[in-house]
Parts: structure tokens; C-alpha cells; sequence
């Protein structure tokens, strides 16, 4: 019988013992993936009684990328503020104690202005984090000892449960199925022709053309080593410019642009900043200024992106211009399929924290989030996340064999 590690074991044998007698400074700060985002703050508010969403860029405090939340902790009135830029991003802020950007603590309503993205300095506030959430092994990212003249220190990681990742085709696409060769060669190139897909050669002068993450997102991270390039392969993304209507009016490569602090170096290496705003692309119909680019006798195109079971939803349930769930080497997506290592595409979730606040009042309180994770809002509908406890199988890294526990 195989002996599962300890890391494995996540968060479900927290001992939580100080946690009823904390005193937590009056804000507390979290950084971290996208794809956390639904299961760690519905966890925030079950831990806070009387919690309230008091500010936020979206009209709940689980669709919010950055919100701050204000409610009653072990006696004591604290405001936790969320900020999920990506996964890497949270692992480098919190193994370099380098400061993100939250919303403004006088912050109020569901519309303020994106954090990340405002030039207006009242509209943000930058703040290191106390701890974080990520959806990648710190030993993925870079940002393990010293790299760029800057020392990152080693993270505590407590693994929370599993997120699967999901391929999908823009409206229409013809297609049913991605393969590993195929998105190795449409993710180094940056577009193939459908007849890849097909097989017809009808559709030699159809286009399909990649979208996908910036560095910053652990979903770029995790399918990048399931595709089996390897996490630091070099992309060639597209950057849509849509319509009102859905329409694809133009696309190029990804400009380079700095990503916290980072450089994307080459044309089509970054690209969105949330699996939110990728959803956009995979609901569009491409015009023919946009599909003949790199093929001026192209007669359509499609884009292949990946997202989360949450946003993929989002994605395919469109009403007017739904994407299309594509298998992953034939295997359709299912938590069943997951479970038991048949798809293979997912990556883990975890609470990361500096070692040096084990113990104290936060590192208390991020075990006590890491606990109510693992445990209730992990296997929430809404996150979109399975159960540790329920999984047959386990892997060492992302892209990494999966093996069963059992055998």
C-alpha cells in the first residue's frame, strides 16, 4: 500500500489551539489565485460572525477579486482584505514580503475601481500580505531563494484540496478533443489549423489561435506542465479586441508588458489577469480581420483557452455565443474522472505563510482558513474544488505523474 506524504495530508490535521483566543491585528491581509478566490473568502465568512462585504469590485464578496470584509473574530472586530491577483504573484508576495495592492481600507460599495489595474493612487492601497493562497508548489514559481539579486524564503504549505483545469474552444468550434501534442504546438506557436483538430482537410484555411494567463496565475503554471512544455516555456497568446456585440475586431500577440515586477520579455508571453476576464475571448466570433491573421486566405478561426470548472461555466453557459468543454486526451471532465486519476489536468490548493507566524495569532487564523477550506467550502458548487479526503489518487508537482494512494 502506498504511503501518501505528509504534505498531502493537508489541512484537515490543523490543531487549531489558539485560535479561540486570538488577538489578530485589526486588518488582516490575503493574497493569492484566482481560483482560491471562491473557496477562501466563503471561508472568511463563515469564520467572522456578523461578517459583512463592505467593499469589493463586483456584487458579491465571492465573484470579487479584491474586497474587504469586516466582522467578529475570537471577540475581536477585524476587516480581511483580499487581494487575488494569481497564484505566483501571491507566492512571491509573501516569500519576498513585497507589497500588492488592495482596496482602500475607506473603501466602499461593489464598484470600485480594479486595484490592480487603476493609475489613480486614492483608488488602491499597497500593503504586504500576512499570508497567502496558491494553486502552485512554491518550488514551480521562481521565487524559492534567490533569484533576480532578491532571497525568497521557504514557505509553509498546507495542501486545501484540488482544482481541476478545463480546456475549451470559442463559440462554434468545431472540435471535440485537445491532446497533449496539440497543445504543445498551439501554445509554442501561438495558432495551427483547425484541420489539427478535424482532421479535414477542409480545414486547412480555418485558424485556431491560443489565449491564456499571465505570469502571474497559477493556471498558466498548471497547464503549461500538464501540456508538458514546463512551466517557464515561453507562450505566444493572442490579445482580442471585442465588440460590444462579441465580435473579434482585431487580435495580435500579447504586448510585453511587467506583471509585479516582472518583465514578460517576449510578445504573446503574458496575457489576462483573471480566468474571469479570459472568459471574454472564448464567447466571441472572430472576424476575418482577425482570422486571417498570419493567413490571409484563412476563412475562419477559434480560440483554445483554459479556465477553471467555475469559469468554464461561466464560458459554455453563455446565451448567446457559448464555448465548447473539450476533452483532455479523450477523457471528459468529471470530478468522478478526477478522483480516481482518469483526467488529469488539476492542480492542488493550498494556504502558504512565512514560518516565523506558526503559532502566533495569524498564522492561527491562516490555519483556521486553511481548515474551513479543506473541510466545507473547498467542495462547494460555487468553488468548483474536490475534497482532499476524497481523492484515490496524488501527484508531486503540477505536471506530474498521477499515481494512485491505494496501490
Amino acid at each position: 500500500m502506498k504511503t501518501i506524504p505528509t504534505l498531502l495530508l493537508g489541512a484537515a490535521g490543523l490543531v487549531l489551539a489558539h485560535s479561540a483566543s486570538a488577538a489578530l491585528p485589526s486588518v488582516v491581509r490575503i493574497v493569492g489565485s484566482n481560483g482560491d478566490r471562491v473557496a477562501t473568502t466563503q471561508a472568511v465568512l463563515n469564520l467572522l460572525s456578523n461578517a459583512t462585504y463592505t467593499a469589493g469590485i463586483a456584487g458579491s464578496a465571492t465573484a470579487s477579486n479584491f474586497s474587504n470584509i469586516t466582522g467578529t473574530y475570537a471577540g475581536q472586530t477585524i476587516t480581511v482584505q483580499t487581494s487575488f491577483i494569481g497564484a505566483t504573484g501571491g507566492i512571491k508576495a509573501v516569500a519576498g514580503a513585497e507589497e500588492v495592492r488592495f482596496l482602500p481600507l475607506s473603501a466602499t460599495g461593489t464598484s470600485n475601481a480594479n486595484p490592480q489595474t487603476s493609475s489613480n493612487p486614492s483608488q488602491y492601497l499597497s500593503a504586504v500580505p500576512d499570508f497567502g493562497v496558491s494553486t502552485n508548489f512554491q518550488s514551480t514559481s521562481p521565487y524559492l531563494g534567490e533569484y533576480q539579486g532578491k532571497n525568497y524564503i521557504e514557505l509553509k504549505e498546507t495542501l486545501t484540496g484540488v482544482v481541476a483545469l478545463n480546456f475549451l474552444g470559442s463559440f462554434g468550434f468545431p472540435g471535440d478533443n485537445f491532446t497533449t501534442a496539440q497543445a504543445q504546438t498551439l501554445y509554442k506557436n501561438g495558432r495551427v489549423p483547425l484541420a489539427f483538430f478535424t482532421g479535414n482537410s477542409t480545414d486547412r484555411n480555418k485558424t485556431v489561435f491560443a489565449v491564456g494567463r499571465n505570469f502571474d496565475a497559477g493556471q498558466r503554471y498548471g497547464s503549461l506542465a500538464e501540456f508538458g512544455l514546463g512551466v517557464n516555456a515561453v507562450t505566444k497568446h493572442y490579445q482580442p479586441v471585442i465588440a460590444g456585440n462579441g465580435t473579434v475586431t482585431s487580435h495580435a500577440l500579447w504586448p510585453i508588458e511587467t506583471i509585479s515586477g516582472e518583465s514578460s520579455l517576449f510578445l504573446g508571453n503574458s496575457g489576462y489577469n483573471s480566468g474571469a476576464n479570459l472568459v471574454a475571448a472564448l464567447n466571441t466570433v472572430l472576424s476575418s480581420a482577425a482570422y486571417t491573421v498570419g493567413n490571409p486566405s484563412a476563412t475562419a478561426g477559434y480560440y483554445i483557452g483554459y479556465l477553471t470548472p467555475n469559469d468554464a461555466a461561466t464560458a459554455t453557459n453563455h446565451g448567446t455565443r457559448p464555448a465548447k468543454l473539450l476533452k483532455w486526451n479523450g477523457i471528459t471532465y468529471s470530478p468522478a474522472a478526477l478522483k480516481e486519476g482518469q483526467y488529469t489536468a488539476w492542480v492542488y490548493t493550498r494556504v502558504i505563510y512565512d514560518p516565523a507566524i506558526e503559532g502566533t495569532d495569524v498564522g492561527d487564523f491562516a490555519d483556521a482558513i486553511a481548515n474551513e477550506v479543506s473541510t466545507t467550502t473547498i467542495a462547494l458548487p460555487s468553488s468548483g474544488g474536490i475534497k482532499l479526503s476524497e481523492l484515490a489518487v496524488s501527484r508531486s508537482a503540477e505536471g506530474a505523474p498521477v499515481t494512485a494512494n491505494y496501490f
